[in-house]
Parts: C-alpha cells; sequence; structure tokens
C-alpha cells in the first residue's frame, strides 16, 4: 500500500505538470501567432468558437499554469535536495542543474521565445536554493512575507489605477517579431524583447511566493499528504475553490471594462484584473493539483490520454522548447506565414493538436528505452559540462521540475 501511494503521488505531479504545459500551448500560441496584448481578446473573437476558446482559455490556464510550474519547481528543488547525501548536502550541488537551465533559457529566448521562463526558474532557483540549508520554518516564513506583500501590491496598484482611471483609449500592441518578420530580422530584434519580455518576469513576485509554498510543501510533507488524499481536508477545498471563484469572477467582471481586451486599455477593467492575479493563480494552482491527484487515484489514471498527459509531466523541457520549434515554423513569415491569418478557436485548437503530437512523441521516445526526454539529456549533460560531478549521486535521476 506505501508503494502505491507512493506511485501515485509522483503520477499526480507528473499529470499537474503535463496539465500545466498544456495551458502553455493554448496561452503562448496567441502571442506566437497573433500580438502580445492579446492574452485577453475577446474583441479580437470573430466567431463564437474564438470566444469559446478565449474564455476557456482566460478561466482555466491563463495565471493558472505557471503557478503550477512554479509550485513544483520549488517542491523540485526541495525532493532534489532529500536525494543528496546528508553528510555532503550543499546548496552548491543543486546550482549546476540551474546555470545550465538558465544557459537554455537564454538560448530559447534569443533564438526562439523572447518571453522565456525557463531564464525566470534558473534564476529564482539560483537565488533560493540557499534556503534549503536552513530549517523549513525560514521558507514559511518568506512565503507568507512575500504573499502579503504581493497582495497589498496588487490590491495598491489596482485601486490607484481605479481611483485615478482615465477615459479607455486603443491599446499600442506590439506584434511578436518572430512570426511578423522575416527569421533573421526576428533574430535581431529578440535581444531587445528579451530584455522587455523575458526577464522582467523575475520580478513578478507571486512567481516567488508559489516556488517557497512548494519547496515548503515539498521538505514539509504537505504536498505529499495532499497528493495522498485532495480532498480530505475540507478547509483546504473551501480556500482553494473561493480563491478560484473569487479570482474568476473579478476578471470577469474586468473583461466588461477592459480587461479582457487586446484592442482597449480600461484602468477600470486592468485594475480589476491587477487585484484578481493572485486569488486566480493561486486558486488555479489548488484546481489543477487536485484535478491531477485525483486523476492519478481514478480508474482513468491508465488511459490513453493519461499516458500523453504523463509524457508531458516526465519530459517538461522536451514538450515547452518543441512547442516553441512548432510554433515558429508555422506562424513565421519566411515559413509557413500563418501568422494573423487564423481565428483564436483555430489557435488554439493548433496548440492542442501540437501539445498532443509532442506527447506522443515524448511516450514513444521514453517507451523506446530512453530514461529522459530529448532535451532533459541535453540538460543532463550540459550540468555535467557546467559542474562536472564528484561523486555519484542522486540528484540527476528525476530532472522533472
Amino acid at each position: 500500500m506505501a508503494d502505491s501511494a507512493a506511485e501515485n503521488r509522483l503520477l499526480a505531479i507528473d499529470l499537474a505538470r503535463g496539465l500545466a504545459m498544456l495551458g502553455v500551448a493554448l496561452v503562448n500560441v496567441h502571442a506566437f501567432a497573433a500580438t502580445w496584448s492579446s492574452l485577453y481578446g475577446l474583441d479580437m473573437a470573430d466567431s463564437v468558437a474564438d470566444v469559446i476558446a478565449e474564455t476557456v482559455n482566460a478561466l482555466l490556464f491563463t495565471h493558472r499554469s505557471y503557478p503550477v510550474l512554479s509550485f513544483l519547481f520549488g517542491a523540485g528543488l526541495a525532493l532534489q535536495w532529500s536525494h543528496l547525501p546528508a553528510h555532503t548536502r550543499q546548496p552548491s550541488q543543486l546550482r549546476g542543474r540551474l546555470w545550465a537551465l538558465l544557459a537554455i533559457g537564454v538560448t530559447h529566448g534569443l533564438l526562439l521565445w523572447p518571453g522565456d521562463v525557463l531564464t525566470t526558474y534558473a534564476m529564482l532557483g539560483l537565488l533560493i536554493v540557499g534556503l534549503l540549508k536552513f530549517d523549513n520554518r525560514v521558507t514559511l516564513g518568506l512565503l507568507v512575507a512575500v504573499y502579503t506583500l504581493t497582495a497589498a501590491l496588487y490590491v495598491s496598484i489596482g485601486v490607484a489605477m481605479i481611483a485615478t482611471q482615465s477615459e479607455p483609449y486603443p491599446a499600442l500592441e506590439t506584434v511578436a517579431s518572430f512570426a511578423a518578420s522575416s527569421f533573421t530580422t526576428a533574430l535581431s530584434l529578440h535581444p531587445g524583447e528579451y530584455l522587455e519580455r523575458g526577464l522582467v518576469q523575475i520580478l513578478v513576485s507571486d512567481f516567488w511566493g508559489h516556488a517557497l509554498l512548494g519547496m515548503w510543501a515539498a521538505r514539509s510533507g504537505a504536498l505529499q499528504r495532499f497528493l495522498a488524499a485532495p480532498l480530505a481536508r475540507p478547509a483546504i477545498v473551501m480556500v482553494g475553490a473561493l480563491l478560484f471563484v473569487a479570482g474568476s469572477a473579478t476578471e470577469l467582471i474586468a473583461a466588461q471594462y477592459g480587461g479582457w481586451n487586446g484592442l482597449t486599455n480600461d484602468d477600470f477593467g486592468y485594475g480589476l484584473m491587477t487585484m484578481a492575479l493572485l486569488p486566480a493563480s493561486l486558486g488555479g494552482l489548488w484546481l489543477w493539483l487536485t484535478v491531477a491527484a485525483c486523476w492519478a487515484r481514478s480508474r482513468f489514471a491508465a488511459s490513453t490520454l493519461a499516458t500523453l498527459v504523463i509524457a508531458a509531466g516526465r519530459a517538461p523541457l522536451t514538450q515547452f522548447i518543441g512547442q516553441s520549434l512548432v510554433f515558429a515554423v508555422l506562424f513565421n513569415k519566411s515559413l509557413i506565414g500563418w501568422y494573423g491569418e487564423l481565428g483564436r478557436g483555430a489557435y488554439s485548437a493548433i496548440a492542442l493538436t501540437t501539445y498532443l503530437l509532442l506527447c506522443a512523441f515524448i511516450r514513444a521516445w521514453l517507451a523506446s528505452g530512453h530514461t529522459h526526454g530529448p532535451m532533459e539529456n541535453v540538460w543532463r549533460r550540459l550540468t555535467n559540462f557546467v559542474s562536472p560531478p564528484r561523486e555519484k549521486s542522486t540528484v540527476m535521476e528525476s530532472p522533472r521540475t
């Protein structure tokens, strides 16, 4: 029974990460294929399919997927720490992986996707990994402080925007350079876009809070207990559901005032969206972890769909880089060039198809005897190059953060 419970928990983590990677595809495809400001673009919807796709995307994935990945990134650091030999355990033993991830992120950001988030995770990890040598209460205190300050900051910004609102005005849209220009022109523009859109994510404080929460939850055993029985604690269910509903309801109201409009700036709508960000992200984190945990314990855990999602969760780096490669080929002006030619529903369908095809590839790759995905192998080799291991350990046995 103990082995079965542990297997279900690992399965739940893979499912949660795999579901989050689906959200990444559905969100990022619009930045590749349309415009940077169109994450909330109901006014760009030309059909019922477009409206449905945008609404589902906004309520279930945008601001709901990255908290899961941030949380599991922090949890992954803690689990890797626990695998190190206790007598030689040092944060420096994990930094090689993070430096290698940073190198991959910078390369990805400059060549393919200027909004790269791997850089953010690598820099975040390098800054917080030192906490692992302290008592877990230090991490708990820090994450409470980060969440408190984040809530105060977002509410203050939201209230200030509403209090000083001006008349709505047209948004200045920034076209995704990789799609709307030739390959060589896009590469020349990427460094500036990467500095503006990729690196700035490290300043988003709730990224920090989610990662610290994952680190604390894994070290304290709270994550393991939750995944074993996600609905066993009514208080957690109530708080999670309340945060999700409150955040989503606030966003729905904001959508009536430009909050989801890609072509209109409205300070009232943006103010509400800002105040909704933290509860929506925490509620989304609870929702997807609960869905994954329940799925792992159900009779559908061995279904074909589950195996595809699990594949994405076991090789998220391959899934992420693969999405960028496919989207670049499909939407770059020098290549297939579907930029701006299809509706938002069609782009979401392309993202879903891309995700499933990559899942199938990863599943076949792992079934053929490979322990890790292709990009995960690159990460491992680069880690050994950056920080050659002095002794054999299990730190690299599960690079699924």
